[in-house]
Protein backbone atom coordinates (compact mmCIF):
# COMPACT_ATOMS: atom_id res chain seq x y z
CA UNK A 1 0.00 0.00 0.00
CA UNK A 2 1.09 3.56 0.02
CA UNK A 3 3.65 5.17 2.60
CA UNK A 4 1.88 6.28 5.76
CA UNK A 5 0.94 10.31 5.34
CA UNK A 6 1.41 11.35 9.79
CA UNK A 7 -2.24 11.88 10.10
CA UNK A 8 -3.01 9.19 12.78
CA UNK A 9 -5.86 10.54 15.31
CA UNK A 10 -5.14 10.45 18.42
CA UNK A 11 -2.52 7.65 18.16
CA UNK A 12 1.34 7.88 18.57
CA UNK A 13 2.37 6.15 15.35
CA UNK A 14 5.99 4.03 15.58
CA UNK A 15 8.14 3.96 12.98
CA UNK A 16 10.86 1.84 11.20
CA UNK A 17 11.25 -1.81 10.64
CA UNK A 18 12.05 -3.87 13.76
CA UNK A 19 12.84 -2.63 17.06
CA UNK A 20 9.83 -4.85 18.72
CA UNK A 21 7.14 -4.18 20.56
CA UNK A 22 6.56 -0.73 22.37
CA UNK A 23 3.74 -1.33 24.65
CA UNK A 24 2.15 -3.52 26.67
CA UNK A 25 -1.61 -4.45 26.92
CA UNK A 26 -5.19 -3.43 28.91
CA UNK A 27 -7.21 -5.58 30.72
CA UNK A 28 -9.14 -7.64 28.09
CA UNK A 29 -11.23 -10.79 28.83
CA UNK A 30 -12.40 -13.31 25.69
CA UNK A 31 -12.57 -16.70 25.18
CA UNK A 32 -8.58 -16.31 24.41
CA UNK A 33 -8.28 -15.72 27.76
CA UNK A 34 -7.56 -12.99 30.62
CA UNK A 35 -4.71 -10.32 30.48
CA UNK A 36 -3.02 -8.86 33.28
CA UNK A 37 -3.41 -4.75 33.47
CA UNK A 38 -0.90 -2.97 31.14
CA UNK A 39 -0.73 0.02 28.99
CA UNK A 40 -1.05 -0.78 25.30
CA UNK A 41 -1.20 -3.11 22.54
CA UNK A 42 0.36 -2.14 19.84
CA UNK A 43 -0.54 -3.65 16.26
CA UNK A 44 0.64 -3.21 12.50
CA UNK A 45 -0.41 -3.48 9.32
CA UNK A 46 -0.47 -2.43 6.02
CA UNK A 47 -3.36 0.28 5.79
CA UNK A 48 -2.36 3.93 5.32
CA UNK A 49 -5.00 6.39 3.90
CA UNK A 50 -8.87 6.18 4.02
CA UNK A 51 -8.09 2.31 4.67
CA UNK A 52 -5.88 3.54 7.96
CA UNK A 53 -8.87 5.46 9.11
CA UNK A 54 -11.72 2.80 8.16
CA UNK A 55 -9.64 0.55 10.28
CA UNK A 56 -8.90 3.18 13.35
CA UNK A 57 -12.94 3.27 13.44
CA UNK A 58 -12.56 -0.71 14.36
CA UNK A 59 -9.57 -0.30 16.75
CA UNK A 60 -11.82 2.20 18.18
CA UNK A 61 -14.80 -0.66 18.92
CA UNK A 62 -12.17 -3.28 19.86
CA UNK A 63 -10.81 -0.99 22.44
CA UNK A 64 -14.49 -0.28 23.81
CA UNK A 65 -15.05 -3.95 23.99
CA UNK A 66 -11.95 -5.68 25.44
CA UNK A 67 -10.65 -2.17 27.67
CA UNK A 68 -7.35 -2.35 26.14
CA UNK A 69 -5.48 0.67 24.52
CA UNK A 70 -4.39 0.13 21.33
CA UNK A 71 -1.75 1.57 19.02
CA UNK A 72 -1.71 1.22 15.43
CA UNK A 73 1.88 1.39 13.61
CA UNK A 74 1.41 1.47 9.68
CA UNK A 75 4.09 -0.21 7.40
CA UNK A 76 4.01 -1.42 3.98
CA UNK A 77 4.09 -4.46 3.27
CA UNK A 78 7.55 -5.37 2.45
CA UNK A 79 8.70 -3.65 5.76
CA UNK A 80 6.24 -6.30 7.50
CA UNK A 81 7.56 -9.09 5.60
CA UNK A 82 11.46 -7.96 5.94
CA UNK A 83 11.31 -6.62 9.72
CA UNK A 84 9.28 -9.18 11.15
CA UNK A 85 11.49 -12.10 9.67
CA UNK A 86 14.39 -10.00 11.52
CA UNK A 87 12.76 -9.44 15.20
CA UNK A 88 11.55 -12.78 15.06
CA UNK A 89 15.07 -14.23 14.17
CA UNK A 90 16.56 -12.40 17.13
CA UNK A 91 13.29 -13.19 19.60
CA UNK A 92 11.95 -9.83 19.33
CA UNK A 93 7.81 -8.82 18.83
CA UNK A 94 7.97 -6.60 16.31
CA UNK A 95 4.09 -5.50 17.61
CA UNK A 96 2.37 -7.41 19.72
CA UNK A 97 -0.63 -8.09 16.94
CA UNK A 98 1.18 -8.52 13.40
CA UNK A 99 -1.26 -7.75 9.95
CA UNK A 100 0.75 -11.19 7.72
CA UNK A 101 -0.85 -10.87 4.39
CA UNK A 102 1.42 -13.56 3.45
CA UNK A 103 0.17 -17.53 4.25
CA UNK A 104 3.24 -18.74 3.35
CA UNK A 105 4.66 -16.76 5.80
CA UNK A 106 2.42 -17.61 8.71
CA UNK A 107 3.26 -21.55 8.23
CA UNK A 108 6.95 -20.67 8.11
CA UNK A 109 6.96 -18.66 11.29
CA UNK A 110 4.45 -21.16 13.39
CA UNK A 111 7.04 -23.84 11.84
CA UNK A 112 10.05 -22.05 13.73
CA UNK A 113 7.86 -21.20 16.78
CA UNK A 114 7.18 -17.66 16.39
CA UNK A 115 3.75 -17.63 16.45
CA UNK A 116 1.07 -17.89 19.12
CA UNK A 117 -1.52 -20.44 18.44
CA UNK A 118 -5.13 -19.32 17.43
CA UNK A 119 -7.30 -21.78 17.10
CA UNK A 120 -9.48 -20.96 20.16
CA UNK A 121 -9.78 -17.73 19.27
CA UNK A 122 -12.32 -18.05 15.81
CA UNK A 123 -14.32 -20.86 14.73
CA UNK A 124 -13.45 -21.54 10.85
CA UNK A 125 -16.88 -23.07 10.52
CA UNK A 126 -18.19 -19.69 10.89
CA UNK A 127 -16.24 -17.81 8.18
CA UNK A 128 -15.60 -17.91 4.71
CA UNK A 129 -11.74 -18.44 4.95
CA UNK A 130 -9.90 -21.53 4.67
CA UNK A 131 -7.76 -22.21 7.95
CA UNK A 132 -5.80 -24.57 6.28
CA UNK A 133 -3.44 -21.77 4.93
CA UNK A 134 -2.53 -20.73 8.12
CA UNK A 135 -1.66 -24.35 9.74
CA UNK A 136 1.01 -26.19 10.81
CA UNK A 137 1.01 -29.21 12.68
CA UNK A 138 -2.61 -29.61 13.33
CA UNK A 139 -2.74 -26.10 14.85
CA UNK A 140 -3.56 -22.71 13.64
CA UNK A 141 -1.49 -19.50 14.13
CA UNK A 142 -3.30 -17.07 12.60
CA UNK A 143 -7.34 -15.06 12.55
CA UNK A 144 -8.47 -13.75 9.16
CA UNK A 145 -9.83 -10.42 9.33
CA UNK A 146 -10.54 -8.23 6.13
CA UNK A 147 -11.03 -10.72 2.90
CA UNK A 148 -9.90 -9.18 -0.13
CA UNK A 149 -11.97 -10.39 -3.59
CA UNK A 150 -9.92 -9.81 -6.87
CA UNK A 151 -13.11 -10.57 -9.09
CA UNK A 152 -11.95 -9.25 -12.31
CA UNK A 153 -12.06 -5.68 -14.11
CA UNK A 154 -13.69 -2.56 -13.09
CA UNK A 155 -15.17 -0.11 -15.30
CA UNK A 156 -16.85 3.04 -14.50
CA UNK A 157 -20.57 2.28 -15.69
CA UNK A 158 -21.01 5.85 -17.58
CA UNK A 159 -18.08 5.47 -19.38
CA UNK A 160 -19.98 1.81 -20.97
CA UNK A 161 -23.01 3.96 -21.32
CA UNK A 162 -22.14 6.75 -22.59
CA UNK A 163 -20.25 4.72 -25.82
CA UNK A 164 -22.60 1.93 -25.94
CA UNK A 165 -20.61 -0.75 -24.54
CA UNK A 166 -22.08 -3.88 -22.58
CA UNK A 167 -20.09 -6.37 -20.15
CA UNK A 168 -18.20 -9.21 -22.57
CA UNK A 169 -20.22 -13.03 -22.45
CA UNK A 170 -16.80 -14.66 -23.82
CA UNK A 171 -13.22 -14.35 -24.80
CA UNK A 172 -13.68 -13.40 -28.29
CA UNK A 173 -16.64 -10.65 -26.65
CA UNK A 174 -13.82 -9.32 -24.34
CA UNK A 175 -11.25 -8.77 -27.13
CA UNK A 176 -14.15 -6.69 -29.45
CA UNK A 177 -14.46 -4.08 -25.78
CA UNK A 178 -10.76 -3.84 -25.85
CA UNK A 179 -11.12 -2.79 -29.64
CA UNK A 180 -13.92 -0.30 -29.04
CA UNK A 181 -12.44 1.15 -26.47
CA UNK A 182 -9.15 1.67 -27.62
CA UNK A 183 -11.09 3.58 -30.43
CA UNK A 184 -13.01 6.44 -27.87
CA UNK A 185 -11.35 9.48 -27.52
CA UNK A 186 -9.25 10.29 -24.81
CA UNK A 187 -8.44 6.97 -23.97
CA UNK A 188 -4.81 5.87 -23.33
CA UNK A 189 -5.23 2.24 -23.48
CA UNK A 190 -8.02 0.05 -21.89
CA UNK A 191 -6.43 -1.80 -19.48
CA UNK A 192 -4.69 -0.28 -16.93
CA UNK A 193 -1.34 -1.58 -15.71
CA UNK A 194 -0.97 -1.00 -11.99
CA UNK A 195 2.15 -1.92 -10.24
CA UNK A 196 4.31 -1.96 -7.13
CA UNK A 197 7.17 -3.78 -7.17
CA UNK A 198 5.61 -6.70 -9.77
CA UNK A 199 1.66 -6.30 -7.70
CA UNK A 200 -0.80 -6.10 -8.77
CA UNK A 201 0.51 -7.17 -12.10
CA UNK A 202 0.68 -10.56 -10.39
CA UNK A 203 -3.42 -10.40 -9.72
CA UNK A 204 -4.42 -9.95 -13.65
CA UNK A 205 -1.76 -12.56 -14.53
CA UNK A 206 -3.68 -14.84 -12.30
CA UNK A 207 -6.84 -13.89 -13.58
CA UNK A 208 -5.84 -14.96 -16.55
CA UNK A 209 -4.90 -18.44 -15.44
CA UNK A 210 -8.02 -19.05 -13.68
CA UNK A 211 -9.56 -18.09 -16.30
CA UNK A 212 -8.23 -21.31 -18.47
CA UNK A 213 -10.24 -24.60 -18.23
CA UNK A 214 -10.79 -26.07 -15.11
CA UNK A 215 -8.94 -22.76 -13.44
CA UNK A 216 -10.07 -22.99 -10.12
CA UNK A 217 -8.52 -26.62 -9.91
CA UNK A 218 -5.16 -25.25 -11.57
CA UNK A 219 -4.47 -22.33 -9.09
CA UNK A 220 -5.29 -24.60 -6.00
CA UNK A 221 -2.91 -27.01 -8.21
CA UNK A 222 0.28 -24.63 -8.28
CA UNK A 223 -0.53 -23.59 -4.56
CA UNK A 224 -0.31 -27.50 -3.70
CA UNK A 225 2.76 -28.02 -5.97
CA UNK A 226 0.60 -31.01 -7.90
CA UNK A 227 0.69 -28.73 -10.95
CA UNK A 228 3.84 -27.75 -13.09
CA UNK A 229 3.77 -24.03 -13.72
CA UNK A 230 4.58 -25.40 -17.43
CA UNK A 231 0.85 -26.53 -17.29
CA UNK A 232 0.21 -25.72 -20.69
CA UNK A 233 -3.10 -23.76 -19.24
CA UNK A 234 -0.32 -21.64 -17.41
CA UNK A 235 1.67 -21.11 -21.12
CA UNK A 236 -1.53 -20.22 -22.83
CA UNK A 237 -2.38 -17.31 -20.10
CA UNK A 238 0.85 -16.03 -20.56
CA UNK A 239 0.32 -15.91 -24.57
CA UNK A 240 -2.87 -14.41 -24.03
CA UNK A 241 -1.06 -11.61 -22.15
CA UNK A 242 1.17 -11.60 -24.29
CA UNK A 243 -0.78 -10.90 -27.15
CA UNK A 244 -2.90 -8.01 -25.45
CA UNK A 245 0.37 -6.16 -24.44
CA UNK A 246 1.65 -6.52 -28.37
CA UNK A 247 -1.82 -5.13 -29.01
CA UNK A 248 -1.33 -1.81 -27.09
CA UNK A 249 -4.13 -2.72 -24.58
CA UNK A 250 -2.41 -1.97 -21.74
CA UNK A 251 -1.39 1.00 -20.50
CA UNK A 252 1.88 2.22 -19.30
CA UNK A 253 2.53 0.88 -15.89
CA UNK A 254 2.67 3.22 -13.15
CA UNK A 255 2.08 2.87 -9.23
CA UNK A 256 -1.20 1.07 -8.36
CA UNK A 257 -2.49 3.92 -6.41
CA UNK A 258 -1.75 6.40 -9.16
CA UNK A 259 -3.17 4.70 -11.58
CA UNK A 260 -6.63 4.75 -10.09
CA UNK A 261 -6.66 8.64 -11.37
CA UNK A 262 -6.39 7.41 -14.88
CA UNK A 263 -8.67 4.61 -14.43
CA UNK A 264 -11.80 7.78 -12.67
CA UNK A 265 -10.41 9.74 -15.72
CA UNK A 266 -11.68 7.36 -18.47
CA UNK A 267 -7.87 7.07 -19.23
CA UNK A 268 -7.81 3.33 -18.75
CA UNK A 269 -11.32 2.18 -18.37
CA UNK A 270 -10.47 -1.45 -17.28
CA UNK A 271 -8.57 -2.25 -14.31
CA UNK A 272 -8.22 -5.44 -12.99
CA UNK A 273 -8.28 -4.86 -9.55
CA UNK A 274 -9.66 -5.79 -5.91
CA UNK A 275 -12.73 -5.59 -3.50
CA UNK A 276 -11.19 -2.65 -1.96
CA UNK A 277 -11.87 -0.07 -4.80
CA UNK A 278 -14.84 1.59 -4.43
CA UNK A 279 -13.01 2.96 -1.04
CA UNK A 280 -9.80 4.40 -3.26
CA UNK A 281 -9.99 7.82 -2.62
CA UNK A 282 -9.62 8.67 -6.06
CA UNK A 283 -13.02 7.19 -7.00
CA UNK A 284 -15.38 9.70 -6.19
CA UNK A 285 -18.89 7.34 -6.85
CA UNK A 286 -19.00 4.31 -6.42
CA UNK A 287 -22.10 3.95 -7.26
CA UNK A 288 -21.27 4.26 -10.76
CA UNK A 289 -18.63 1.12 -10.71
CA UNK A 290 -19.13 -1.94 -12.38
CA UNK A 291 -16.61 -4.84 -12.77
CA UNK A 292 -17.03 -8.57 -14.77
CA UNK A 293 -15.03 -11.38 -14.75
CA UNK A 294 -12.49 -12.74 -17.02
CA UNK A 295 -14.46 -14.45 -19.33
CA UNK A 296 -13.88 -17.93 -18.60
CA UNK A 297 -13.44 -17.45 -15.05
CA UNK A 298 -15.35 -19.41 -12.48
CA UNK A 299 -13.47 -18.83 -9.53
CA UNK A 300 -12.12 -15.48 -8.02
CA UNK A 301 -9.27 -15.29 -5.92
CA UNK A 302 -9.32 -13.91 -2.32
CA UNK A 303 -7.17 -13.06 -0.44
CA UNK A 304 -7.30 -12.44 3.71
CA UNK A 305 -5.25 -10.38 6.05
CA UNK A 306 -4.28 -12.44 8.89
CA UNK A 307 -3.86 -11.37 12.16
CA UNK A 308 -1.09 -13.20 14.13
CA UNK A 309 0.53 -12.78 17.27
CA UNK A 310 3.63 -13.22 18.35
CA UNK A 311 4.99 -15.37 20.82
CA UNK A 312 7.92 -12.48 22.10
CA UNK A 313 5.07 -10.62 22.76
CA UNK A 314 5.01 -9.49 26.43
CA UNK A 315 1.21 -9.45 26.41
CA UNK A 316 -0.07 -12.73 24.49
CA UNK A 317 -3.15 -13.77 26.35
CA UNK A 318 -4.31 -9.87 25.39
CA UNK A 319 -3.72 -9.66 22.11
CA UNK A 320 -5.12 -12.62 21.32
CA UNK A 321 -8.34 -11.53 23.21
CA UNK A 322 -7.99 -7.87 20.78
CA UNK A 323 -8.13 -10.55 17.96
CA UNK A 324 -10.63 -12.52 18.75
CA UNK A 325 -12.88 -9.20 18.94
CA UNK A 326 -11.17 -7.96 15.90
CA UNK A 327 -12.46 -10.54 13.85
CA UNK A 328 -16.02 -11.24 15.47
CA UNK A 329 -18.96 -10.11 12.81
CA UNK A 330 -19.47 -7.36 15.25
CA UNK A 331 -15.94 -6.29 15.08
CA UNK A 332 -15.22 -6.66 10.83
CA UNK A 333 -19.24 -5.02 10.19
CA UNK A 334 -17.68 -1.79 11.22
CA UNK A 335 -15.76 -1.41 8.88
CA UNK A 336 -18.04 -3.45 6.24
CA UNK A 337 -20.62 -0.58 6.80
CA UNK A 338 -17.95 2.15 5.94
CA UNK A 339 -17.20 0.49 2.68
CA UNK A 340 -14.01 -0.90 0.57
CA UNK A 341 -14.38 -4.47 2.84
CA UNK A 342 -15.37 -7.61 2.03
CA UNK A 343 -15.80 -9.54 5.46
CA UNK A 344 -13.84 -13.10 5.76
CA UNK A 345 -16.50 -13.32 9.29
CA UNK A 346 -19.91 -15.00 7.22
CA UNK A 347 -22.35 -13.84 10.27
CA UNK A 348 -21.76 -10.24 8.79
CA UNK A 349 -25.36 -9.49 7.92
CA UNK A 350 -25.22 -8.55 3.84
CA UNK A 351 -27.46 -4.96 5.28
CA UNK A 352 -23.98 -3.80 6.43
CA UNK A 353 -22.61 -3.03 2.94
CA UNK A 354 -23.98 -0.04 2.26
CA UNK A 355 -22.35 0.36 -1.16
CA UNK A 356 -24.75 -1.88 -3.55
CA UNK A 357 -21.56 -3.16 -5.62
CA UNK A 358 -20.18 -4.35 -2.29
CA UNK A 359 -23.11 -6.34 -1.21
CA UNK A 360 -22.76 -7.42 -4.81
CA UNK A 361 -19.50 -9.04 -4.49
CA UNK A 362 -19.96 -10.67 -0.76
CA UNK A 363 -23.05 -12.60 -3.13
CA UNK A 364 -20.97 -13.60 -5.47
CA UNK A 365 -18.14 -14.79 -3.50
CA UNK A 366 -20.73 -17.29 -2.28
CA UNK A 367 -21.95 -18.58 -5.99
CA UNK A 368 -18.17 -18.97 -7.58
CA UNK A 369 -15.15 -20.96 -6.37
CA UNK A 370 -12.55 -19.07 -4.06
CA UNK A 371 -9.09 -20.07 -4.61
CA UNK A 372 -6.15 -18.71 -2.36
CA UNK A 373 -3.66 -15.94 -4.13
CA UNK A 374 -0.65 -17.85 -5.59
CA UNK A 375 2.58 -15.89 -5.09
CA UNK A 376 1.13 -14.98 -1.30
CA UNK A 377 0.71 -18.31 -0.05
CA UNK A 378 3.20 -19.75 -2.00
CA UNK A 379 5.55 -16.75 -0.67
CA UNK A 380 9.54 -16.41 -1.87
CA UNK A 381 11.97 -17.45 -3.89
CA UNK A 382 8.50 -17.66 -6.46
CA UNK A 383 6.99 -14.73 -5.22
CA UNK A 384 9.98 -12.12 -6.04
CA UNK A 385 10.90 -13.97 -9.22
CA UNK A 386 7.14 -14.07 -10.21
CA UNK A 387 6.94 -10.32 -9.89
CA UNK A 388 10.26 -9.29 -11.62
CA UNK A 389 9.55 -11.56 -14.42
CA UNK A 390 5.90 -9.88 -15.17
CA UNK A 391 7.69 -6.30 -14.95
CA UNK A 392 10.21 -7.37 -17.11
CA UNK A 393 7.48 -9.14 -19.76
CA UNK A 394 5.03 -5.36 -19.18
CA UNK A 395 8.35 -3.85 -20.29
CA UNK A 396 9.61 -6.47 -23.14
CA UNK A 397 6.27 -8.56 -24.41
CA UNK A 398 8.28 -9.43 -27.32
CA UNK A 399 10.18 -12.26 -25.17
CA UNK A 400 9.21 -15.85 -25.16
CA UNK A 401 7.05 -16.61 -22.61
CA UNK A 402 7.77 -20.27 -22.78
CA UNK A 403 11.27 -19.86 -21.64
CA UNK A 404 9.38 -17.32 -19.20
CA UNK A 405 7.59 -19.65 -17.21
CA UNK A 406 9.83 -22.66 -17.36
CA UNK A 407 12.31 -20.05 -15.48
CA UNK A 408 9.57 -20.23 -12.83
CA UNK A 409 8.63 -23.74 -12.50
CA UNK A 410 11.76 -24.76 -10.31
CA UNK A 411 11.13 -21.45 -8.15
CA UNK A 412 7.60 -22.71 -7.64
CA UNK A 413 8.29 -26.08 -6.25
CA UNK A 414 10.86 -24.59 -4.08
CA UNK A 415 8.75 -22.60 -2.54
CA UNK A 416 6.02 -24.99 -1.96
CA UNK A 417 8.70 -27.50 -0.37
CA UNK A 418 9.91 -24.89 1.89
CA UNK A 419 6.47 -24.69 3.42
CA UNK A 420 4.69 -22.74 1.10
CA UNK A 421 0.80 -24.01 -0.46
CA UNK A 422 -1.51 -25.68 1.18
Amino acid sequence: MTEPNGQFDRRTVLRGMGGGAVGLAGVGIGVAGSAAAQEALTVTGVWTGGEEEDFLAVVDYVEDQTGIDITYQPRDTEAILTGTLMDYEAGVATADIVVMPSPARIQSDAERGHLAAMGDVWDPDEFATDADQVSADGEIYAAPFKMDLKPGFWYRQSFFEDNGLEEPEDYDEFLDLLEEIDGVSGVEAPIASGNGDGWPLSDVTEGFIIRQENGGQLQRGLVDGDTQFTDERVVAAFEEIQDLLQAGYFSEVRDFGVQYEFFWENETPLYFMGSWTPAFEAIQDPDDLGYFMIPGAEAMVAAENWFTVPQYSENVEAARTAVETFVSAEGQQVWAERGGFIASNAQVPDEAYDVEIMGDLADRADEVDLVPDLDDTVGDPFQSEFWASLTGLWARPDQDVTSLVDSLADLLQESVADGGGL
